[in-house]
């Protein structure tokens, strides 16, 4: 019977501890390098590392052409080394700059985001962040994150091989 009673109470007491650890968990850290520039009409690649005590839940890059009301996001992919999410094409001559930013949210909700980045559309880019891998550029989800965006993207954004998913009505 006192085994029993030593037993429950170190299993109570790693589970507080265990409790108390979690809780006291930081959110995620997200390191992004920001992306100066682009060329229009390419879709491009956007990357961070992110890092958490917990499991990463998701990662996620919000963008908009600057000066439209409401972000849209895509997902971000786990690649070995960081997290990349491919955004759609700029179209030239519609969208002179992008504003972004990366969040990520670990199992436990606790959630962090980058500043707002500025990233110019520009005939020239020495370093642009072009999408090299033809698979992702052809396969985009792009979400929209208020209803009054729509059922498509953006005029700004290149549409072909993109997905767009509207937030539904109810």
């Amino acid at each position: 019977m006192r085994a029993t009673r030593v037993r429950t109470a170190t299993l109570l007491a790693a589970g507080a501890w265990l409790c108390a650890a979690i809780a006291g968990a930081e959110p995620p850290s997200v390191e992004h390098q920001p992306v100066p520039c682009t060329v229009p009409d390419k879709s491009l690649s956007v990357c961070a590392s992110v890092t958490s005590e917990r499991p990463v839940a998701r990662s996620r890059v919000y963008f908009r052409a600057a000066g439209e009301k409401y972000y849209s996001f895509v997902e971000m992919v786990f690649g070995g080394l960081s997290f990349c999410g491919t955004l759609p094409a700029p179209r030239e001559g519609k969208v002179k700059t992008l504003e972004y930013y990366v969040q990520a949210v670990d199992d436990q909700y606790e959630s962090t985001r980058t500043s707002t980045f500025l990233m110019m559309v520009q005939p020239t880019c020495e370093f642009a962040p072009v999408e090299k891998d033809a698979t992702r550029t052809a396969a985009i989800t792009v979400y929209a994150t208020n209803k009054d965006q729509g059922k498509k993207l953006s005029d700004g954004f290149q549409s072909a091989g993109v997905s767009f998913v509207p937030v539904v009505r109810k």
